[in-house]
């Protein structure tokens, strides 16, 4: 069959990858000049803006041990993993915080390493009715329910697991008390205590080695105009990057593009496609390369770790410490900010990535089953990370839902030619 993907990031590529090796002729479609959505990898998708020779991460970062999917892909793409040990600190305005044991193991001695020690102790026996309260709660219970009915009041217990919902799906951090718990929450209790991984040479390299194998046709700068669908066919019309303008026939048609995009792209979108899809909206945001350690003066620390949250007075942002999830031996220390613009000297920015993800909140996260379910409607397909976990994991596991789909509605026709032939 033909098929088109509508979206380069990850989920796109993925699905790309397993629809071509079971033998389909598959076209990917992205808008932007790159390949990769949220995989921002400098010197390898992404070109420097200034003198960095460093393969330095500007959007996804690490990857979790429960990744199962993801892990069995990487494996079978022969792209090597490396474990990176993960520590985090929460730093409040006036100089109170906490930090994770291996943030203090990197930043203190002697007895002041034990007072930062029991000082951790005591924020986990006092999120422990908070972990006993989350881990009861059952995913029909999640269903519909924004965070704040979880986690309120805000304490210190509450703006840490807070934080991390924000470092992991890039949103505001006053978004968060609406933000769908049953996302969240499922996530917090898989991957908060595991063990993390990164990937040797870069994030993107994984790309880079789905594109060495696939037959495909990949258009870069393409932006697709309408996308028509009838009961036989799908018609993309649109404008490559050269700004010539195509309109081709296809027999099905994945959406790997952000869901708010939908609406935008599908030229006729049925009422139950409109009920699940209208709340979605994009988020806009930047991370920002930077070589200011200036953010840890206050609190004496030497050494970041690879998530730090700090409380600005536009809000919570977090700093993550680029070199030891790189991997790098670099003596510059080069560190990925969200939301802490006006905490960085201008002339430590190194470089400034946009990112388009899903805006998420209850309203538009309600649908999302509804969603997988309706997969192969209209001959249309949906992957995406918001179909799963949010994160990696989700990306990977929708694209092998897709393909799993489109090779069940596949096996008729195939049955059928069979029969003709004999």
């Amino acid at each position: 069959m033909k098929i088109a993907v509508i979206g380069g990031g990850a989920s796109g590529m993925i699905s790309a990858y397993l629809l071509d090796q079971q033998g389909h002729e598959v076209t990917v479609y992205e808008r932007q000049p790159i390949l990769g959505g949220h995989i921002r990898t400098l010197n390898q998708n992404v070109a420097p803006q200034t003198d960095c020779p460093e393969l330095l991460e500007m959007g996804v970062l690490e990857f979790s041990a429960e990744f199962k999917n993801f892990r069995r892909l990487m494996e079978d793409l022969a792209v090597p993993l490396e474990p990176v040990e993960i520590g985090s600190g929460l730093f409040f305005k006036g100089g109170r915080h906490f930090l994770s044991p291996v943030m203090v193991k990197n930043n203190f001695r002697g007895a002041q390493k034990w007072r930062e020690l029991l000082r951790l102790d005591a924020l986990y026996v006092q999120s422990l009715g908070l972990w006993i309260k989350t881990h009861r709660a059952h995913i029909e219970q999640l269903a519909g329910q924004p965070l704040s009915a979880y986690f309120t009041p805000e304490n210190d217990q509450t703006i840490w697991l807070k934080a991390l919902t924000m470092y992991s799906y890039s949103m505001p951090y006053d978004a968060i008390d609406n933000f769908p718990a049953q996302l969240a929450i499922p996530s917090l209790r898989r991957y908060v205590f595991g063990h993390w991984f990164r990937i040797k040479g870069g994030v993107y390299s994984y790309v880079e080695r789905i594109l060495s194998r696939f037959s495909g046709e990949v258009q870069v700068g393409a932006e697709v105009g309408a996308v028509h669908r009838t009961p036989d066919a799908v018609q993309i019309d649109g404008q490559l990057g050269d700004r010539t303008r195509f309109a081709r026939q296809f027999d099905k048609v994945v959406f790997a593009a952000p869901p708010d995009q939908f609406l935008r792209l599908v030229a006729d979108p049925r009422p139950d496609e409109i009920k699940r899809f209208q709340a979605w909206r994009p988020n806009h945001t930047q991370t920002i390369l930077h070589s200011d350690r200036a953010l840890y003066k206050p609190y004496n620390i030497q050494r970041g770790s690879e998530f730090d949250f700090f409380q600005t007075n536009a809000g919570w942002g977090y700093n993550a410490y680029l070199n030891q999830l790189c991997g790098i031996t670099s003596k510059t220390p080069y560190s990925l900010a969200f939301n802490l613009e006006k905490e960085i000297s201008p002339e430590k920015i190194v470089q400034v990535q946009p990112h388009h993800t899903p805006f998420y909140d209850a309203e538009s996260f309600r649908y999302r089953d509804e969603v997988i379910a309706a997969n192969g409607a209209y001959h249309t397909y949906h992957a995406g990370a918001y179909l799963s976990d949010g994160l990696h994991e989700g990306a990977v596991t929708s694209a092998m839902t897709v393909a799993a789909a489109i090779a069940s509605s596949d096996a008729p026709l195939k049955q059928s030619q069979s029969q003709l032939v004999a």
